[in-house]
């Protein structure tokens, strides 16, 4: 039997974090959560993720200084999928992140169905 696919959380607000880990979690994935980018990298390194679904504004460090250090400093993750959860919707906060080239980019409030679809196709 296949491995369950690990999916690490980076997101700053519990209630979010609440809902993503049920909805996951019953979709049949594992999941880890952290609740800002450094904790995301810290854990990144530890649980190896297959998927990293994270929110842009964080406090401490944000995702997208995060993706920076993954896409710079870590050249094993290069590929890793990175999807952002976000409130930025604006065309020029989803353009400002294209060069670290995140899997998608989706708005908040979340649309768990979409989000899953999202993820099942990475995973193809």
């Amino acid at each position: 039997m296949a491995r369950s696919k690990k999916i690490l959380v980076v997101e700053d607000e519990s209630e979010l974090c609440s809902i993503l880990y049920a909805d996951l979690t019953s979709r049949g994935y594992e999941v880890e959560l952290a609740r800002n980018g450094q904790e995301g990298l810290e854990k990144l390194q530890v649980v190896e993720p297959d998927i990293v679904i994270c929110d842009r504004a964080m406090p401490i460090m944000s995702g997208y200084q995060m993706l920076e250090r993954i896409r710079g400093s870590y050249p094993q993750y290069k590929n890793l999928p990175i999807i952002f959860l976000t409130a930025l919707t604006d065309p020029r906060d989803k353009h400002s992140v294209d060069h670290l080239e995140p899997s998608a980019y989706l708005e908040k409030p979340v649309n768990l169905d979409k989000l899953a679809a999202t993820i099942t196709k990475i995973f193809g």
